[in-house]
């Protein structure tokens, strides 16, 4: 493959642009596409051995600010798909800090911390994967809790949980039923005694989220009357942190936000104007204590 020789001989072999060029019979335009080509496509990874943050005064303000125990920053860029790798690469060092050999880890739905679990490099861990909530109905998406246990357990050799029941039940008996299950009580107690928390945080500013946007017109109409403005682990809070109770709040299955606030390391990753309001209070009021976001969200919750 033409790609492939180019990147051997730039990679491997050290020549530049114009000698791989009039070795192939190519122009040195063309050396330079195969090349940007070749790291796109996975073919060519690069991995930088050093520990210096990529942003450390403005992760030592934000701990300073919301006392939190860790924050790693990706850097902001306009391209989506880019923007959306250097969270995943960030998030995925993040995960590699937090997860410690033999512990419990309790995981939220979130399609944020789904693309992190994909850019998770394999090792041996042996940890333990528990879901905090059911699981969302429809198309699997890798982005359920019980989807994520799995993939982080067989990334890291470790064992994961399953819990029998919906995200949110289609109503409170049919969730009060879901919680005198056997098997989905052992599951929560497994996750209210995880050692460490890792979590989306929806907004309900977003409509593209998976939770806020499968809810009808009158539930978010509902929740911004009582004042919601975002949800770790499909518990809804409002702008003080408390809790935002109802009907909606009684349907789901999934340890509630004490039991959260009492994990000892509590990490979210999420970024975006949609989500300020909800990142700002999450931690503000200690809900998480560790953060992965990009650059920009630093800014305006520094701001």
């Amino acid at each position: 493959m033409l790609m492939g020789r180019v990147a051997r001989m730039y990679y491997e072999l050290g020549l530049t642009h114009q000698e791989i060029a009039d070795a192939l019979g190519l122009s040195r335009v063309r050396v330079t596409r195969l090349l940007a080509e070749a790291r796109e496509s996975g073919m060519v990874e690069i991995i930088v051995h050093v520990e210096e943050s990529l942003f450390a005064a403005e992760e030592q303000a934000l701990l300073n600010r919301f006392g939190l125990r860790q924050a790693w920053i990706a850097p902001s860029v306009d391209d989506p798909a880019k923007a959306s790798r250097a969270m995943a690469t960030v998030g995925a060092e993040a995960l590699a800090s937090v997860i410690e050999k033999d512990t419990t880890v309790a995981m939220g739905l979130s399609t944020a911390v789904a693309a992190v679990v994909d850019a998770f490099p394999a090792r041996p861990l042996g940890a333990r994967f528990v879901p905090l909530t059911g699981s969302s109905s429809g198309l699997a998406n890798g982005a359920n809790p019980h989807e994520l246990t799995l993939e982080l357990a067989r990334r890291t050799d470790g064992s994961a949980f399953h819990l029998p029941a919906p995200l949110v039940a289609a109503t409170p008996q049919a969730a009060e039923s879901a919680y005198a299950d056997p098997g989905v009580r052992d599951v929560l107690a497994r996750a209210a005694k995880a050692s460490t928390l890792i979590v989306g945080i929806g907004s309900t500013q977003d409509s593209r989220g998976l939770l806020y946007g499968s809810l009808s017109d009158e539930e978010r109409a509902e929740l911004h009357v009582a004042g919601a403005i975002g949800d770790i682990g499909g518990r809804f809070f409002d702008a003080t942190g408390a809790a935002v109770r109802g009907e909606l709040d009684s349907r789901v299955v999934g340890l509630d936000l004490d039991h959260l606030r009492a994990i000892p390391h509590r990490l979210a990753i999420a970024s975006g104007a949609a989500k300020l309001d909800a990142v700002r209070t999450a931690l503000a009021s200690g809900m998480v204590n560790m953060l992965v976001t990009d650059s920009n969200t630093v800014t305006a919750l520094l701001g």
